[in-house]
């Protein structure tokens, strides 16, 4: 299968392999089961003081082939006031994603990443279709116009991934049995090395499971443009 966190071209980029911890959570047994005894996971990403934090990217990836559980959709990323909404997103490979611009002037949205290179040429309103996402990996997206508009979208093969709500937790449902890595990762994150979090886990049939991520630095400050006087022009 293929990874996450492929780099950037911004040059910030997620390591897949900085820090890994271990936790068994249960005997290991094979195949889909029935969807009522499948494993669930409540994820928990918290900072140094123990307080949840938003945002964050959680992917669980197989460490077997799965059979597609998710059909892929479309997702919608905004453009208001010079900045993408959500910054960060994230969609199982095949995914479309929208692009409609609510400002009210023009932006031109591109991507330079390996796992999506495209252009949409300068437009306002909803000009273009869906952009399909068809390989796995982080998708760094810029205005060709306006330098400081930068957002992320996470592609991911499994049909597992979420991002953690205002009290940092996440919940995932329906995972078959077996062994997986469970990521969280984030642009802005300062973990050691500039990378994501990863465990290692164990589901068994009818497991509920409650892993934490704890981050041992806050998150970068995201750029803004108040105050900034250049902006006030547009």
């Amino acid at each position: 299968m293929n990874r996450l966190l492929s780099p950037t071209s911004r040059n910030m980029r997620i390591n897949a392999t900085t820090r890994v911890a271990a936790a068994t959570l249960g005997a290991a047994a094979a195949g889909w089961g029935a969807s009522a005894v499948a494993a669930d996971l409540a994820v928990s990403v918290l900072d140094g003081a123990g307080h949840g934090v938003a945002g964050i990217v959680i992917i669980a990836e197989s460490d077997t082939a799965l059979p597609d559980k998710h059909t892929p959709h479309t997702a919608i990323m905004d453009q208001q006031h010079m900045q993408f909404v959500p910054r960060v997103l994230v969609v199982q490979t095949g995914s479309g994603v929208d692009f409609p611009n609510s400002d009210q002037i023009q932006h031109q949205v591109y991507s330079f990443s390996a796992p999506k290179t495209f252009k949409l040429s300068l437009y306002a309103g909803h000009k273009y279709p869906p952009v399909i996402f068809d390989r796995p990996g982080l998708v760094t997206l810029g205005c060709n116009i306006h330098d400081g508009m930068i957002g992320y979208i996470y592609v991911t093969d499994s049909p597992f991934f979420g991002r953690s709500d205002d009290s940092g937790q996440l919940q995932l449902h329906g995972l078959p049995a077996g062994n997986y890595t469970l990521t969280a990762a984030h642009p802005q994150m300062q973990e050691a090395g500039g990378g994501a979090l990863q465990l290692h886990l164990t589901l068994a049939d009818n497991t509920h499971a409650t892993p934490v991520f704890h981050l041992s630095r806050p998150l970068r400050a995201e750029p803004t443009h108040d105050g900034d006087r250049r902006w006030s022009d547009y």
